[in-house]
């Protein structure tokens, strides 16, 4: 008994979600202009990335602030990392008219040539007391047209979601598919004893916390349709499942809440002999995966036929794939100790950790097995964005744990928030993106 439950601790430690809350952003207004739209593969091959050249922001009317220069570096963050762009360093332009194609003058564009740049973003700003306008310009280079137009205008703290939400455009119009940027991560932050649950959005440098700890720590967030909450908190020498912050089961150990598309939630509940996978209803829980030993952390597939999970059935904690009304499921590794499968939304891949240090991926019928880290410390936690583009997860490899995002064929491996020093663990992502209009 004393090992099952060291075991079922350990691995508790290896359990992750994703999850979604919409914050609303500025009120945006779009002017779309004619052009000649591209696609680049985002696929599981790598291929050229695009440069980008971004001009610092011009004074539309009157001064600008730290904004001219923070929100171009902000987008051209955004933009590598989701892997397909490189951005430029826009002082190695010669352009002379640095208000051409914000004012209504021509884009000189044989500078901006001249560099190597695929695409030219430039724009202008005007400053209202405490509101800001921006007037952002996509243009094709070599093309020598503009692509998009966009205009946004609100309060000037929500600068920021203004750029994510150009991002997004600038995304859909090379790429023809809209990008996810706003989305939201939730998180663990803090040491053992005091880990509360922490929510960032894509294209933030910072964390709000959603729940605190009290009598013991908050871990393994997710969330779900319409914003929907779920994780395990140790309430003193009980644990309890949360599901929109009620509990809804408590005592015995719970571990890897995770939610279905049609909203119903499933953990795993430790008992006297095994820790089996229930489907929850208010307080009443259906077993879905009882096949004996240790069986956790279920993800579900996109259409929600499908559910993997990690069993010990086999000796090793190895990853199954079962009906997702239940059963004891058909494994689908054999690479070592594998744990925190995540199911991609686009139903192609199932990414999970090797070894308790490798992020890897795999299509649920065993084939197509690729390995996206290695040699960098612990990578845990994977978890696909709502379009499938990228992969957040935990890493130690600069000494820390902190959160990391990833194309999903393991290029442009950077930090989520270089500057968020607090402890970051578990992540989830948005399994959806609300309406940002």
């Amino acid at each position: 008994m004393f090992n099952l439950f060291r075991s079922i601790r350990f691995m508790s430690l290896f359990i992750i979600l994703t999850g979604l809350v919409w914050i609303p952003q500025a009120q945006a207004q779009a002017d779309n202009f004619g052009g000649v739209t591209a696609y680049i593969d985002i696929g599981q091959g790598s291929g050229r990335k695009y440069n980008i050249a971004i001009a610092d922001l011009v004074p539309l009317s009157g001064s600008t602030d730290r904004n001219a220069t923070y929100l171009p570096t902000r987008l051209g963050a955004n933009l590598e990392m989701t892997g397909l762009f490189r951005r430029l360093d826009n002082r190695s332009s010669l352009e002379s008219n640095v208000r051409g194609g914000v004012d209504g003058s021509p884009v000189d564009f044989d500078p901006w040539k001249a560099i190597g740049a695929d695409y030219l973003v430039k724009g202008g700003m005007t400053l209202s007391g405490s509101k800001i306008t921006l007037e952002m310009r996509l243009f094709d280079v070599a093309m020598g047209n503009q692509m998009l137009g966009k205009r946004y205008s609100g309060p000037t703290k929500d600068a920021r979601k203004m750029i994510n939400q150009f991002t997004n455009a600038v995304l859909e119009a090379i790429t023809g598919t809209p990008g996810v940027f706003g989305s939201e991560i939730i998180f663990v932050s803090g040491d053992m004893s005091q880990k509360s649950i922490m929510m960032t959005e894509l294209g933030s440098d910072e964390a709000t916390q959603l729940a605190g700890h009290k009598g013991g720590p908050s871990t393994q967030p997710t969330l779900g349709p319409g914003g929907k909450t779920a994780w395990v908190h140790r309430n003193g020498k009980k644990w309890e499942l949360l599901v929109n912050g009620k509990v809804v089961s408590s005592g015995d150990l719970h571990l890897s809440p995770a939610f279905k598309p049609d909203g119903t939630v499933a953990a795993a509940v430790s008992g006297p002999t095994s820790t089996a996978i229930h489907a929850f209803s208010g307080r009443s829980k259906t077993p879905l995966v009882n096949a004996g030993g240790i069986n956790v952390s279920p993800t579900f597939s996109p259409d929600g036929s499908q559910m993997a999970f990690v069993s010990n059935q086999s000796g090793t904690a190895q990853i199954y794939v079962a009906p997702a009304s239940g059963g004891a499921g058909t494994r689908l590794t054999n690479t070592g100790k594998s744990t925190d499968p995540a199911w991609s939304p686009t139903g192609e891949y199932i990414a999970f950790v090797t070894r308790e240090t490798d992020i890897c991926i795999i299509r649920p019928d065993g084939t197509g097995l690729r390995q996206l880290t290695g040699g960098q410390g612990s990578n845990m936690r994977p978890s696909f964005s709502p379009d499938g583009r990228m992969i957040v997860f935990s890493s130690t490899r600069n000494g820390r744990s902190q959160l990391f995002v990833m194309s999903a064929n393991g290029d442009s491996q950077q930090p989520l928030m270089p500057d968020y020093s607090p402890h970051q663990e578990q992540p989830y992502w948005s399994p959806t993106m609300l309406d940002s209009k």
